[in-house]
């Protein structure tokens, strides 16, 4: 007899749901609200607003109210306090949503930005590169000021002499400053409608203060592995192109493992496309941070008879969430909540080590790439900014000599627990050994993100390194991970709540304990200790095998363990009938096409029954005679 593993089939069709954000609450400088504009480029016949506060709905339906035609092709109107986000459209035709920055903005609809729009009657404004209040910890800090609308500008340091500057001035402070110590940068700017002054506070820190990177777990090993061999990518040029050509391994930072995805630790939950990080590369010129990261799908052979999962292709058909989180600023303690206190995309995603950039996209490139940047108390804001600078592209080839994973699914019954990939005598096989297993239905992505999207330097790249996690999703909730973190399958054996054999991992937050991946230099920062590796795993459990019904005349059509409901149970003893692995079932009650014999397509038309996509001749869930 086969391994049950090898045996199964199901199918459900998921849904992805994307939430669009706004996160910048406002305060209003008039007591009936706030004056936004809209720049109608596009001739539209009719322009409305509708507006909303973040985390509520509209106080008018959609599609709101008309704006006030101002002439010139811009439209104003109103907004009453305590609305933050809106939305322009004619009716048709619609902006995304927006977060209005501020009092007297205008939005242009051929370039996507806000600018102020009555400028001949504003004072001056002033902003700095990093925000009052921040600290950093290296010897200095390099702080840039601007000034808007001003006919003439000037800053001081701790009240020193001022000097005198036109747009921008970058100030160096900290040297030799003690540890501790604030610096404060006062700036003012005039022009005919009056003066502007700004005071800017922040204090010198000791390198390495709280960790250093925020990590608080070591990297796992075993056949994990973070910066192997020091390794942390390497200069090259990189052709964003679906060839893996330009790739080698030397420029590999992390290392996962296959047949880790989430699912696998459940009964029955395999029917889905694998999320199956397994191996992440960097390089850089110039211009460029070059990341490639491979993916495994090896459910041909640990599921061979799932076929879903494999007839349906590769991820990119599907517009699944993914995210990069990155340290550039080891002054920004960053932790992924957003301004607000939500997380990006409503993740559920938060790390101990310490990120400042985040970049957001899905599997099929149809959302993103977008770039979040945090603040200097390290939440991240959203811009809303689609990054077309950033290339993404993808294909079915790998580098990787070898794929190792654990040759079983299907949770207990294969003896599959939590935490068994930390074990080194678990069934651990190279599938490309395994004859089961296609490496062309592996698969690659490669990305270019230019630096000054990242806001860094090549030669600060490799002058003081970043680092790097890239987080796979399945919606709502993490799934995967380079370099592994033990959040990716900390809750993979409970119940989902929208659909029961499945995971919760889909669900559960997922804090990142792990260190980043280095790019660029190592990071001399110490991290925890290693802690024990988990036990090995217990033996299985056993599934109850169903008995058939005597004695009874009426039975309930797709009830093919006789308990009195049709669910997805159902479906799976049919499945373990046919693998042999079940003595018994109400075959009356399994055969719901009604042939001559029980087959994998009653079950499969159980399932979907299930997702309400059953077909209605069946009768499913009523009642028969025998």
């Amino acid at each position: 007899m086969k391994k049950l593993s090898k045996r199964v089939l199901s199918l459900v069709l998921s849904l992805l749901i994307l939430v669009s954000l706004c996160t910048v609450m406002l305060t209003a400088t008039a007591a009936d609200g706030i004056t936004v504009y809209f720049k109608n480029t596009s001739n539209w016949s009719v322009v409305n607003a509708y507006y909303w506060p973040k985390g509520g709905s509209g106080p008018v339906a959609w599609p709101g109210t008309a704006m006030t035609n101002a002439g010139d092709g811009v439209y104003s109107i109103v907004v009453p306090t305590g609305n933050d986000c809106i939305i322009f459209n004619n009716g048709g035709t619609q902006t995304d949503d927006l977060t209005i920055p501020g009092d007297k903005y205008i939005f242009d609809y051929s370039t996507k930005q806000w600018a102020i729009h009555d400028t001949d009657s504003i004072a001056p404004v002033i902003t700095a590169s990093k925000k009052s209040g921040a600290s950093f910890k290296s010897e200095t800090l390099d702080v840039t000021f601007t000034v808007q609308y001003a006919d003439s500008a000037s800053y001081s340091i701790n009240g020193g002499a001022q000097k005198s500057f036109t747009d921008s001035a970058t100030v160096t402070i900290g040297a030799g400053v003690a540890v501790d110590t604030a610096i404060t940068v006062t700036v003012s700017a005039t022009n005919k409608n009056g003066t502007t002054t700004e005071t800017y506070t922040y204090t010198k820190k000791a390198a390495g203060a709280s960790n250093g990177n925020g990590a608080t777990s070591p990297a796992l090993e075993g056949y994990f592995s973070t910066n192997p061999n020091g390794q942390v990518g390497k200069e090259a040029k990189i052709t964003i192109d679906g060839s893996i050509s330009d790739w080698d391994s030397s420029m590999l930072i992390a290392q996962g493992v296959a047949n880790d995805d989430p699912r696998v630790y459940r009964p029955n939950s395999m029917y889905e496309i694998a999320m199956d990080d397994y191996a992440l590369y960097a390089a850089w010129d110039n211009t460029n941070l070059y990341l490639m990261w491979e993916m495994a799908n090896v459910q041909d052979a640990v599921a061979p008879l799932d076929t879903y999962p494999i007839s349906q292709g590769n991820l990119w058909i599907n517009n699944m969430p993914v995210f990069l989180y990155i340290s550039t600023d080891p002054s920004i303690e960053g932790h992924g909540n957003v301004v607000g206190g939500s997380t990006i995309w409503d993740s559920g995603i938060t790390l101990d080590p310490f990120v400042d950039t985040v970049v957001a996209f899905s599997t099929n490139g149809s959302n993103g790439p977008f770039v979040y940047k945090a603040n200097d108390e390290g939440e991240i804001v959203y811009n809303e900014t689609r990054q077309s600078s950033i290339q993404l592209d993808w294909g079915n080839e790998v580098i990787s000599t070898e794929l190792w994973g654990i040759d079983e699914g299907y949770g207990e019954w294969n003896n599959r627990i939590p935490g068994d990939v930390l074990d080194e005598s678990s069934a651990w096989i190279d599938f490309y050994k395994d004859p089961e297993h296609s490496k062309s239905i592996d698969m690659f992505y490669e990305m270019a993100i230019p630096f000054d999207v990242l806001g860094i330097s090549a030669s600060e790249l490799t002058s003081n390194g970043i680092g790097l996690i890239k987080v796979s999703t399945f919606g709502t909730s993490g799934m995967n991970s380079l370099p592994a973190d033990p959040s990716m399958w900390d809750n993979a054996h409970l119940d989902y709540s929208g659909q029961e054999p499945n995971s919760r991992e889909k669900e559960d937050a997922d804090n990142i304990t792990v260190p980043l991946a280095r790019i660029g230099k190592m990071d001399d920062t110490p991290t925890p200790p290693p802690t024990n590796p988990p036990t090995n795993p217990p033996t299985p459990t056993t599934p109850p095998t169903p008995s058939t019904p005597s004695g009874s005349t009426t039975y309930i059509i797709g009830d093919a363990d006789a308990n009195g409901d049709v669910n997805i149970m159902d479906a799976t003893y049919i499945q373990l009938y046919l693998a042999m692995a079940a003595s018994s079932i109400d075959v009356d009650a399994a055969n719901v096409d009604k042939d001559s014999d029980v087959t994998i397509m009653d079950a499969t038309n159980i399932q979907l029954y299930l997702a309400q996509q059953g077909n209605p001749d069946y009768n499913i869930g009523g009642t028969a005679t025998k």
